[in-house]
């Protein structure tokens, strides 16, 4: 074991060396992919990835020092990304519903109702829908020598069902915080449109 051990960190020091060497003619600020390979193309057209039950988002991280870092930032990266969509679906589908039933308009708020929605959308639910994850690691010539960094993407599919649940949900924590019985109906009333308006895509 110690044998392996010393092998291993020979390599790694090989390595370093090597790399050190390919910038050392290089201008500070210089950086270069050292290990990952090619992206693949979901990075760049994350939309390809969508399916009839769920629409996809590529979560891309800043430069940190760790692998996990910059996994854990590629998924705030996402939220973010579906947060943004949801915002746009929530407040469309919102007044689609008010348009439909009428009387609804009184009493809902697309901006609190998407409010709402997207707080229910937690990083733990962000990080269980992650189905793939791009990892770089590169090297960055600096005045003190050479620094490492990691930079990843993430592909995660949001289901249709989920977005169209948090936005029913939070249609239904209105209706509860209304004392008013009649403004209650009007809202359940919206929630049964929302159900005939339900759409593949958001």
């Amino acid at each position: 074991m110690r044998r392996v051990n010393g092998t291993v960190g020979l390599l790694l020091v090989f390595l370093m060396t090597a790399c050190s060497a390919g910038l050392s003619g290089r201008p500070i600020g210089f950086e270069e992919q050292i290990s990952g390979g090619n992206a693949p193309v979901w990075t760049l057209t994350p939309y390809r990835e969508d399916t009839r039950e769920a629409k996809a988002f590529c979560g891309t991280s800043h430069n940190f020092g760790s692998d996990a870092e910059a996994r854990d930032n590629a998924l705030q990266n996402a939220r973010k990304q579906i947060i943004d969509a949801m915002g746009t679906y929530g407040t469309h589908l919102v007044e689609q519903v008010i348009s439909s039933v009428g009387t609804a308009g009184s009493i809902l708020d697309p901006g609190l109702v998407v409010d709402d929605a997207t707080k229910m959308i937690s990083d733990a639910m962000v990080k269980t829908r992650a189905r793939e994850f791009h990892v770089e690691k590169w090297a960055r010539k600096t005045h003190s020598g050479v620094e490492y960094f990691f930079r990843t993407n993430v592909l995660v599919l949001w289901n249709n069902a989920d977005a169209e649940e948090a936005v029913q949900s939070a249609l239904r924590s209105q209706a509860e915080s209304k004392a008013d019985e009649e403004a209650q109906r009007n809202i359940d009333r919206a929630l049964e449109t929302m159900e005939r308006l339900r759409s593949e895509n958001w």
